[in-house]
Protein backbone atom coordinates (compact mmCIF):
# COMPACT_ATOMS: atom_id res chain seq x y z
CA UNK A 1 0.00 0.00 0.00
CA UNK A 2 3.26 2.15 1.07
CA UNK A 3 4.51 2.24 -2.38
CA UNK A 4 1.40 2.70 -4.55
CA UNK A 5 1.12 5.90 -2.60
CA UNK A 6 4.44 7.18 -2.84
CA UNK A 7 4.52 5.97 -6.71
CA UNK A 8 1.64 9.04 -6.92
CA UNK A 9 3.93 11.43 -4.87
CA UNK A 10 7.09 10.44 -7.21
CA UNK A 11 5.24 10.35 -10.49
CA UNK A 12 4.60 14.03 -9.81
CA UNK A 13 7.62 14.67 -8.72
CA UNK A 14 8.78 17.19 -10.95
CA UNK A 15 5.00 18.91 -11.30
CA UNK A 16 5.97 19.37 -7.48
CA UNK A 17 9.13 20.97 -7.46
CA UNK A 18 8.26 23.29 -10.81
CA UNK A 19 5.04 24.74 -8.65
CA UNK A 20 7.64 25.35 -5.46
CA UNK A 21 9.46 27.17 -7.86
CA UNK A 22 7.16 29.44 -8.99
CA UNK A 23 5.61 29.81 -5.37
CA UNK A 24 9.24 31.69 -4.56
CA UNK A 25 8.87 33.56 -7.61
CA UNK A 26 5.88 35.04 -7.52
CA UNK A 27 5.93 35.45 -3.27
CA UNK A 28 2.55 32.97 -3.07
CA UNK A 29 2.42 30.44 -1.32
CA UNK A 30 -1.28 29.07 -2.32
CA UNK A 31 0.46 28.77 -5.59
CA UNK A 32 2.29 25.51 -4.01
CA UNK A 33 -0.66 24.15 -1.80
CA UNK A 34 -3.27 24.39 -4.47
CA UNK A 35 -0.98 21.45 -6.71
CA UNK A 36 0.72 19.65 -3.89
CA UNK A 37 -3.18 19.20 -2.23
CA UNK A 38 -3.83 17.71 -6.00
CA UNK A 39 -1.17 15.21 -6.01
CA UNK A 40 -1.73 14.25 -2.32
CA UNK A 41 -5.47 13.66 -2.64
CA UNK A 42 -4.45 11.73 -5.93
CA UNK A 43 -2.01 9.39 -3.69
CA UNK A 44 -5.22 9.46 -1.40
CA UNK A 45 -7.59 8.01 -3.37
CA UNK A 46 -5.05 5.37 -4.69
CA UNK A 47 -4.08 4.68 -1.06
CA UNK A 48 -7.32 3.26 -0.05
CA UNK A 49 -8.18 1.77 -3.03
CA UNK A 50 -4.97 0.04 -2.50
CA UNK A 51 -6.30 -0.53 1.49
CA UNK A 52 -9.49 -2.26 -0.20
CA UNK A 53 -7.43 -4.30 -2.95
CA UNK A 54 -5.03 -5.81 -0.24
CA UNK A 55 -8.28 -7.07 2.23
CA UNK A 56 -9.89 -7.96 -0.81
CA UNK A 57 -6.86 -10.69 -1.87
CA UNK A 58 -6.10 -11.59 1.50
CA UNK A 59 -9.64 -12.64 2.29
CA UNK A 60 -9.61 -14.50 -1.23
CA UNK A 61 -6.45 -16.09 -1.06
CA UNK A 62 -7.79 -17.80 2.82
CA UNK A 63 -8.34 -21.35 3.36
CA UNK A 64 -10.39 -20.68 5.96
CA UNK A 65 -12.71 -17.98 4.04
CA UNK A 66 -12.55 -20.55 1.31
CA UNK A 67 -14.61 -23.34 3.81
CA UNK A 68 -17.50 -20.51 4.52
CA UNK A 69 -17.72 -18.25 1.58
CA UNK A 70 -17.92 -18.88 -2.21
CA UNK A 71 -16.87 -16.40 -4.42
CA UNK A 72 -19.78 -15.39 -7.00
CA UNK A 73 -18.70 -12.47 -9.12
CA UNK A 74 -16.25 -8.96 -8.91
CA UNK A 75 -18.24 -5.91 -9.07
CA UNK A 76 -17.29 -2.46 -9.65
CA UNK A 77 -18.32 0.23 -6.19
CA UNK A 78 -17.59 3.81 -5.93
CA UNK A 79 -17.34 5.83 -2.62
CA UNK A 80 -17.08 9.11 -1.86
CA UNK A 81 -13.80 9.97 0.01
CA UNK A 82 -12.05 13.17 1.69
CA UNK A 83 -9.85 12.69 -1.14
CA UNK A 84 -12.33 12.72 -3.54
CA UNK A 85 -14.93 10.06 -5.42
CA UNK A 86 -13.22 6.44 -5.89
CA UNK A 87 -13.51 2.94 -8.07
CA UNK A 88 -12.40 0.21 -7.13
CA UNK A 89 -13.29 -3.57 -8.04
CA UNK A 90 -14.28 -6.03 -5.34
CA UNK A 91 -15.58 -9.77 -4.74
CA UNK A 92 -18.99 -10.49 -3.66
CA UNK A 93 -19.16 -13.76 -1.86
CA UNK A 94 -22.05 -15.79 -0.61
CA UNK A 95 -22.22 -17.65 2.43
CA UNK A 96 -22.42 -21.61 1.64
CA UNK A 97 -24.34 -21.82 4.73
CA UNK A 98 -26.78 -19.24 4.93
CA UNK A 99 -26.52 -18.63 1.47
CA UNK A 100 -26.25 -14.74 2.40
CA UNK A 101 -24.43 -12.54 -0.17
CA UNK A 102 -22.04 -9.70 0.72
CA UNK A 103 -18.58 -8.04 -0.05
CA UNK A 104 -16.13 -9.27 2.84
CA UNK A 105 -13.70 -6.83 2.39
CA UNK A 106 -15.93 -3.70 2.54
CA UNK A 107 -18.30 -5.15 5.60
CA UNK A 108 -14.69 -5.66 7.24
CA UNK A 109 -13.63 -2.14 6.68
CA UNK A 110 -16.79 -1.19 8.27
CA UNK A 111 -18.69 0.28 5.01
CA UNK A 112 -21.69 -0.51 5.38
CA UNK A 113 -24.18 -1.95 2.79
CA UNK A 114 -24.85 0.37 -0.27
CA UNK A 115 -22.80 2.95 1.24
CA UNK A 116 -21.55 5.62 -1.22
CA UNK A 117 -19.97 8.19 1.52
CA UNK A 118 -17.31 7.05 4.03
CA UNK A 119 -18.15 8.23 7.39
CA UNK A 120 -15.85 11.31 7.52
CA UNK A 121 -17.61 12.64 4.57
CA UNK A 122 -21.04 11.86 6.10
CA UNK A 123 -19.77 13.84 9.24
CA UNK A 124 -18.47 16.92 7.54
CA UNK A 125 -22.05 17.03 5.25
CA UNK A 126 -23.95 16.97 8.65
CA UNK A 127 -21.19 19.91 10.15
CA UNK A 128 -21.52 21.85 7.25
CA UNK A 129 -25.51 21.27 7.28
CA UNK A 130 -25.70 22.57 10.82
CA UNK A 131 -24.60 26.37 9.82
CA UNK A 132 -25.51 26.32 5.51
CA UNK A 133 -28.34 25.65 3.46
CA UNK A 134 -28.34 21.78 2.53
CA UNK A 135 -27.33 22.83 -1.30
CA UNK A 136 -24.28 24.99 -0.07
CA UNK A 137 -22.80 21.85 2.04
CA UNK A 138 -23.26 20.05 -0.66
CA UNK A 139 -20.87 21.84 -2.21
CA UNK A 140 -18.12 22.57 0.48
CA UNK A 141 -17.87 18.82 1.40
CA UNK A 142 -15.36 17.40 -0.86
CA UNK A 143 -13.54 19.43 -3.55
CA UNK A 144 -15.03 19.47 -6.98
CA UNK A 145 -17.76 16.82 -5.90
CA UNK A 146 -21.00 18.39 -5.38
CA UNK A 147 -23.73 16.48 -3.52
CA UNK A 148 -27.04 17.40 -4.12
CA UNK A 149 -29.31 18.76 -1.58
CA UNK A 150 -31.96 15.52 -1.93
CA UNK A 151 -28.42 14.10 -0.48
CA UNK A 152 -27.50 16.14 2.11
CA UNK A 153 -30.54 16.24 3.74
CA UNK A 154 -30.99 12.40 3.39
CA UNK A 155 -27.53 12.13 5.57
CA UNK A 156 -28.76 15.06 7.78
CA UNK A 157 -32.07 12.98 8.99
CA UNK A 158 -31.20 9.97 9.30
CA UNK A 159 -29.06 10.46 11.97
CA UNK A 160 -30.05 11.12 15.52
CA UNK A 161 -27.30 12.76 17.52
CA UNK A 162 -26.89 12.64 21.35
CA UNK A 163 -24.35 13.34 23.77
CA UNK A 164 -23.81 11.07 26.01
CA UNK A 165 -23.50 12.24 30.31
CA UNK A 166 -20.96 11.47 32.11
CA UNK A 167 -21.33 8.67 35.07
CA UNK A 168 -19.78 10.84 37.56
CA UNK A 169 -22.84 13.21 39.10
CA UNK A 170 -22.08 16.27 40.36
CA UNK A 171 -23.88 18.28 43.73
CA UNK A 172 -25.89 21.98 43.09
CA UNK A 173 -28.44 23.07 44.99
CA UNK A 174 -29.98 25.13 42.65
CA UNK A 175 -30.63 24.36 38.95
CA UNK A 176 -32.34 26.81 35.92
CA UNK A 177 -34.19 25.70 33.54
CA UNK A 178 -35.39 28.11 30.42
CA UNK A 179 -37.65 27.91 27.69
CA UNK A 180 -38.67 29.00 24.55
CA UNK A 181 -39.61 28.53 20.97
CA UNK A 182 -39.37 29.44 17.72
CA UNK A 183 -41.69 30.17 14.43
CA UNK A 184 -40.65 28.53 11.57
CA UNK A 185 -42.05 28.13 8.14
CA UNK A 186 -43.42 25.34 6.50
CA UNK A 187 -44.61 24.06 3.37
CA UNK A 188 -48.69 24.77 2.77
CA UNK A 189 -47.61 28.68 4.40
CA UNK A 190 -48.03 27.17 7.64
CA UNK A 191 -46.24 27.60 10.71
CA UNK A 192 -44.15 24.71 12.83
CA UNK A 193 -43.18 25.53 16.28
CA UNK A 194 -40.10 23.95 17.64
CA UNK A 195 -38.93 23.69 21.48
CA UNK A 196 -36.05 24.64 22.96
CA UNK A 197 -35.05 23.47 26.50
CA UNK A 198 -31.94 24.40 28.60
CA UNK A 199 -30.64 23.30 31.27
CA UNK A 200 -27.62 25.31 33.52
CA UNK A 201 -25.98 26.02 36.71
CA UNK A 202 -26.04 29.98 36.87
CA UNK A 203 -23.60 32.73 35.54
CA UNK A 204 -20.11 32.78 35.47
CA UNK A 205 -17.97 35.63 34.34
CA UNK A 206 -15.43 35.64 31.27
CA UNK A 207 -13.72 38.97 30.59
CA UNK A 208 -16.58 41.50 30.80
CA UNK A 209 -19.56 38.72 29.44
CA UNK A 210 -21.52 36.71 31.75
CA UNK A 211 -22.06 33.18 30.28
CA UNK A 212 -24.53 30.48 31.57
CA UNK A 213 -22.39 27.56 33.41
CA UNK A 214 -22.71 23.92 32.13
CA UNK A 215 -25.62 24.58 29.63
CA UNK A 216 -27.38 21.95 28.08
CA UNK A 217 -29.69 22.25 25.00
CA UNK A 218 -32.65 20.02 24.42
CA UNK A 219 -34.36 21.24 20.84
CA UNK A 220 -37.21 19.03 19.09
CA UNK A 221 -40.49 19.79 16.82
CA UNK A 222 -41.73 16.45 16.95
CA UNK A 223 -42.12 14.82 20.82
CA UNK A 224 -45.30 15.98 22.62
CA UNK A 225 -44.46 17.96 25.78
CA UNK A 226 -44.10 15.15 28.67
CA UNK A 227 -41.53 13.40 25.90
CA UNK A 228 -39.69 16.56 26.20
CA UNK A 229 -40.05 16.93 29.64
CA UNK A 230 -39.25 13.31 29.99
CA UNK A 231 -35.86 14.17 28.44
CA UNK A 232 -34.64 16.67 30.30
CA UNK A 233 -35.35 15.22 33.41
CA UNK A 234 -33.49 12.11 32.30
CA UNK A 235 -31.13 14.39 32.13
CA UNK A 236 -30.67 16.28 34.91
CA UNK A 237 -31.10 12.62 36.96
CA UNK A 238 -27.53 11.61 34.89
CA UNK A 239 -26.04 14.80 35.47
CA UNK A 240 -26.74 15.67 39.44
CA UNK A 241 -27.55 14.25 42.85
CA UNK A 242 -31.12 15.39 42.45
CA UNK A 243 -31.44 14.59 45.71
CA UNK A 244 -29.45 17.50 46.87
CA UNK A 245 -31.25 19.98 44.62
CA UNK A 246 -32.96 22.42 46.32
CA UNK A 247 -34.97 24.24 44.00
CA UNK A 248 -34.85 24.35 40.20
CA UNK A 249 -35.80 28.05 38.32
CA UNK A 250 -37.89 27.20 35.05
CA UNK A 251 -38.06 30.63 33.07
CA UNK A 252 -40.48 31.31 30.35
CA UNK A 253 -43.00 33.08 28.73
CA UNK A 254 -45.42 31.21 30.80
CA UNK A 255 -46.94 28.68 27.44
CA UNK A 256 -48.72 26.00 29.25
CA UNK A 257 -45.75 23.31 27.56
CA UNK A 258 -43.54 25.22 29.80
CA UNK A 259 -45.32 24.95 32.73
CA UNK A 260 -45.63 21.31 32.00
CA UNK A 261 -41.85 21.06 32.86
CA UNK A 262 -43.20 21.63 36.98
CA UNK A 263 -45.02 18.40 36.56
CA UNK A 264 -41.54 16.61 35.60
CA UNK A 265 -38.49 18.69 37.32
CA UNK A 266 -38.58 17.63 41.55
CA UNK A 267 -38.60 21.05 43.02
CA UNK A 268 -39.20 23.14 40.66
CA UNK A 269 -40.66 27.12 40.81
CA UNK A 270 -42.13 29.12 37.66
CA UNK A 271 -40.28 32.43 36.84
CA UNK A 272 -42.16 34.76 34.12
CA UNK A 273 -39.25 35.98 32.03
CA UNK A 274 -39.37 39.77 32.20
CA UNK A 275 -38.99 40.62 28.39
CA UNK A 276 -42.47 39.10 28.31
CA UNK A 277 -43.85 40.97 30.82
CA UNK A 278 -42.25 43.98 29.50
CA UNK A 279 -43.97 43.17 26.15
CA UNK A 280 -47.53 42.44 27.86
CA UNK A 281 -47.35 46.23 29.55
CA UNK A 282 -45.77 47.96 26.43
CA UNK A 283 -48.63 46.27 24.51
CA UNK A 284 -51.26 47.29 27.01
CA UNK A 285 -50.33 50.96 27.31
CA UNK A 286 -49.60 52.01 23.80
CA UNK A 287 -51.79 54.69 23.64
CA UNK A 288 -51.81 56.06 27.54
CA UNK A 289 -47.82 55.88 28.32
CA UNK A 290 -49.03 57.43 31.88
CA UNK A 291 -50.51 54.14 33.00
CA UNK A 292 -47.07 52.40 31.95
CA UNK A 293 -45.09 53.45 35.46
CA UNK A 294 -48.38 52.51 37.57
CA UNK A 295 -48.38 48.82 36.68
CA UNK A 296 -44.34 48.53 37.18
CA UNK A 297 -44.60 50.51 40.55
CA UNK A 298 -47.59 47.92 41.69
CA UNK A 299 -45.70 45.12 39.69
CA UNK A 300 -42.36 45.61 41.53
CA UNK A 301 -44.30 45.64 45.07
CA UNK A 302 -46.18 42.59 44.41
CA UNK A 303 -49.57 44.19 44.96
CA UNK A 304 -51.99 42.17 41.96
CA UNK A 305 -55.27 43.89 43.48
CA UNK A 306 -54.18 47.22 42.22
CA UNK A 307 -52.43 46.46 39.31
CA UNK A 308 -56.19 44.84 38.44
CA UNK A 309 -57.71 48.09 39.11
CA UNK A 310 -55.02 49.69 37.22
CA UNK A 311 -55.89 47.55 34.21
CA UNK A 312 -59.64 48.42 34.47
CA UNK A 313 -59.25 51.82 34.44
CA UNK A 314 -57.32 51.61 31.37
CA UNK A 315 -60.45 50.30 29.92
CA UNK A 316 -62.67 52.93 30.96
CA UNK A 317 -60.21 55.28 29.12
CA UNK A 318 -59.88 53.89 25.81
CA UNK A 319 -62.51 53.75 23.12
CA UNK A 320 -61.54 51.83 20.52
CA UNK A 321 -62.99 48.52 21.76
CA UNK A 322 -60.33 46.47 19.60
CA UNK A 323 -57.84 48.13 22.07
CA UNK A 324 -60.27 47.53 25.00
CA UNK A 325 -59.92 43.87 23.78
CA UNK A 326 -55.97 43.77 23.60
CA UNK A 327 -55.98 45.77 27.38
CA UNK A 328 -58.03 42.76 28.51
CA UNK A 329 -55.79 39.88 27.18
CA UNK A 330 -52.66 41.68 28.52
CA UNK A 331 -54.83 42.18 31.70
CA UNK A 332 -55.32 38.42 31.83
CA UNK A 333 -51.90 36.85 30.59
CA UNK A 334 -50.41 39.09 33.65
CA UNK A 335 -53.02 37.76 36.15
CA UNK A 336 -52.41 34.19 35.16
CA UNK A 337 -48.73 34.52 35.79
CA UNK A 338 -48.53 36.24 38.81
CA UNK A 339 -46.87 33.56 40.42
CA UNK A 340 -44.17 33.54 38.32
CA UNK A 341 -44.24 37.58 38.87
CA UNK A 342 -43.99 37.61 42.56
CA UNK A 343 -41.42 35.24 42.80
CA UNK A 344 -39.03 37.84 41.60
CA UNK A 345 -39.75 39.39 45.58
CA UNK A 346 -39.51 36.13 47.24
CA UNK A 347 -36.65 34.65 45.62
CA UNK A 348 -34.63 37.55 44.33
CA UNK A 349 -31.37 36.45 45.80
CA UNK A 350 -31.30 33.69 43.62
CA UNK A 351 -32.89 34.38 40.16
CA UNK A 352 -30.44 35.73 37.86
CA UNK A 353 -33.48 36.66 34.87
CA UNK A 354 -34.01 34.87 31.41
CA UNK A 355 -31.78 34.81 28.32
CA UNK A 356 -34.12 32.24 26.13
CA UNK A 357 -34.61 35.34 23.37
CA UNK A 358 -30.70 34.95 22.70
CA UNK A 359 -30.79 31.45 22.87
CA UNK A 360 -34.01 30.99 20.83
CA UNK A 361 -32.01 33.24 17.77
CA UNK A 362 -28.41 31.81 18.23
CA UNK A 363 -29.36 28.15 18.55
CA UNK A 364 -32.49 27.88 16.24
CA UNK A 365 -33.02 30.99 14.15
CA UNK A 366 -29.95 31.16 12.97
CA UNK A 367 -30.19 28.33 10.61
CA UNK A 368 -34.31 27.88 10.24
CA UNK A 369 -36.06 31.30 10.59
CA UNK A 370 -34.18 34.60 10.35
CA UNK A 371 -33.91 33.82 6.36
CA UNK A 372 -37.00 33.64 4.25
CA UNK A 373 -37.02 29.08 3.54
CA UNK A 374 -39.66 26.71 3.82
CA UNK A 375 -39.69 23.41 5.92
CA UNK A 376 -40.84 20.17 6.42
CA UNK A 377 -41.85 19.32 9.86
CA UNK A 378 -39.35 16.35 9.90
CA UNK A 379 -36.69 18.40 8.71
CA UNK A 380 -37.67 21.29 11.80
CA UNK A 381 -37.09 18.56 13.81
CA UNK A 382 -34.27 16.97 13.03
CA UNK A 383 -32.60 20.14 12.75
CA UNK A 384 -33.60 21.65 16.24
CA UNK A 385 -32.01 18.29 17.66
CA UNK A 386 -28.93 18.61 15.20
CA UNK A 387 -28.23 22.15 16.52
CA UNK A 388 -29.00 21.71 19.94
CA UNK A 389 -25.91 18.75 19.68
CA UNK A 390 -23.61 21.17 18.12
CA UNK A 391 -24.63 23.60 21.01
CA UNK A 392 -23.84 21.16 23.60
CA UNK A 393 -20.50 20.72 21.84
CA UNK A 394 -21.28 17.27 20.21
CA UNK A 395 -18.69 15.41 18.05
CA UNK A 396 -20.65 14.29 14.79
CA UNK A 397 -17.90 11.93 13.52
CA UNK A 398 -17.27 10.59 17.07
CA UNK A 399 -21.33 9.99 17.48
CA UNK A 400 -21.55 8.36 13.42
CA UNK A 401 -18.88 6.09 14.77
CA UNK A 402 -20.38 4.77 17.81
CA UNK A 403 -23.48 4.35 16.09
CA UNK A 404 -22.05 1.83 13.79
CA UNK A 405 -23.05 -1.30 14.73
CA UNK A 406 -20.54 -3.32 16.09
CA UNK A 407 -19.40 -5.97 13.79
CA UNK A 408 -17.31 -8.97 14.92
CA UNK A 409 -18.27 -11.73 12.75
CA UNK A 410 -15.20 -11.63 10.67
CA UNK A 411 -12.66 -11.02 13.26
CA UNK A 412 -11.54 -14.47 13.06
CA UNK A 413 -9.71 -13.09 9.49
CA UNK A 414 -7.89 -10.27 11.30
CA UNK A 415 -4.32 -12.07 11.50
CA UNK A 416 -4.74 -13.97 7.94
CA UNK A 417 -5.25 -10.10 6.22
CA UNK A 418 -2.45 -8.59 8.46
CA UNK A 419 -0.03 -11.67 8.12
CA UNK A 420 -1.05 -10.87 4.04
CA UNK A 421 -0.43 -6.90 4.43
CA UNK A 422 3.24 -7.42 6.03
CA UNK A 423 4.06 -9.97 3.50
CA UNK A 424 3.29 -7.83 0.56
CA UNK A 425 4.96 -4.88 2.65
CA UNK A 426 7.95 -3.06 1.36
CA UNK A 427 11.14 -4.12 3.11
CA UNK A 428 14.98 -5.34 2.76
CA UNK A 429 14.00 -8.98 1.88
CA UNK A 430 11.49 -7.89 -0.97
CA UNK A 431 13.62 -6.64 -3.01
CA UNK A 432 10.90 -4.23 -3.65
CA UNK A 433 12.11 -1.49 -6.18
CA UNK A 434 10.18 1.98 -7.43
CA UNK A 435 12.03 2.96 -10.48
CA UNK A 436 11.09 6.67 -10.37
CA UNK A 437 12.99 6.59 -7.45
CA UNK A 438 16.11 4.31 -8.60
CA UNK A 439 16.42 5.69 -12.28
CA UNK A 440 14.76 9.01 -12.46
CA UNK A 441 15.82 12.45 -12.41
CA UNK A 442 18.11 13.20 -9.02
CA UNK A 443 16.07 15.83 -6.64
CA UNK A 444 15.92 16.62 -3.08
CA UNK A 445 12.37 15.00 -3.32
CA UNK A 446 13.55 11.90 -4.92
CA UNK A 447 16.38 11.33 -2.31
CA UNK A 448 13.84 12.02 0.52
CA UNK A 449 11.70 9.51 -0.73
CA UNK A 450 14.15 7.02 -1.26
CA UNK A 451 14.72 7.52 2.45
CA UNK A 452 11.67 6.79 3.49
CA UNK A 453 11.06 3.69 1.19
CA UNK A 454 14.33 1.76 1.35
CA UNK A 455 16.12 3.23 4.77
Amino acid sequence: MIESILQIIIENSEKIEKSFKTCIENNELTLFSKDLKEVLDDAGKQGLISAISQVDDALFKSPKRKKEYGVKEKSKKQLLTEFGNIEYTIRYYQNKQTKEFTHLATEKLGIEKYCRIDTNVESKIIEFSNDVSYSKAGKKVVNNEALSKTTVMKKVRKRELKVETKEEKISKKILYIEADEDHVSTVGDKTSIPKLIYVHEGLRTIGKRNVLKNVHYVGCLGKNSEEVWLEVAHYISKKYNTSEIETVYLSGDGASWIKEGLNWIENSKFVLDKFHLMKYINKATTEHLEYRSKLWYNINIGDNISVENIFKELIEVTNDERRKETIRECATYIKNQWAGIEIYDTDSKNIIGCSAEGHISHVFADRMSSRPRTWSEDGIDKMSRLRSFTANNGNVYEELIKSKKENTRLQKYDKIIQRHIKINAPNEDTGLKIPVIEYGKTTGLRSALGCILYG
